[in-house]
């Protein structure tokens, strides 16, 4: 595997599965949308930072992404954390620096409009934004 490859399946496929650690050690899986701006994966917080795998990260754990599809997340957690993982890094991105735009503008592409771009694109949200950076 390589970061490479871990870029293009955030701007290949419909959902990622992030997978984080609990505070006992224990891996989890949750299935989350992202976006890739000029070549750098995104990640958001669509409850904003109430959101269980953004306080993980927020909280320095180690991070690393299923290389699958995400969608398995949805339907069982424990057979995500089977599929091989690229371990990442996460840099917190202000709510006013200029990619959110270009972020909101690839949301709003690759996820159609609807309410759940809405939460995406909600202040809430952009306050949460992750870029997603090899380690």
């Amino acid at each position: 595997m390589s970061f490479d490859t871990a870029v293009d399946l955030f701007d290949e496929a419909d959902v990622v599965a992030i997978v984080t650690t609990r505070a006992n050690g224990s891996p989890i899986a949750t299935p989350i949308w992202s976006v890739v701006v000029d070549g750098v994966p995104y990640l958001r917080s669509a409850f904003g930072p109430d959101s269980w795998w953004y306080r993980h990260v927020l909280a320095g754990r180690p991070a690393a992404l299923a290389m699958g599809d995400g969608h398995l997340a949805e339907q069982d957690r424990a057979a995500a954390l089977d599929l091989p993982r690229e371990p990442v890094s996460t840099t917190y991105v202000p709510g006013d620096d200029p990619v959110q735009a270009a972020i909101d503008a690839e949301l709003t592409r690759k996820y159609l409009a609807g309410p759940s771009v809405d939460a995406m694109l909600s202040a809430a949200a952009i306050a949460c934004t992750l870029r997603v950076e090899p380690v």
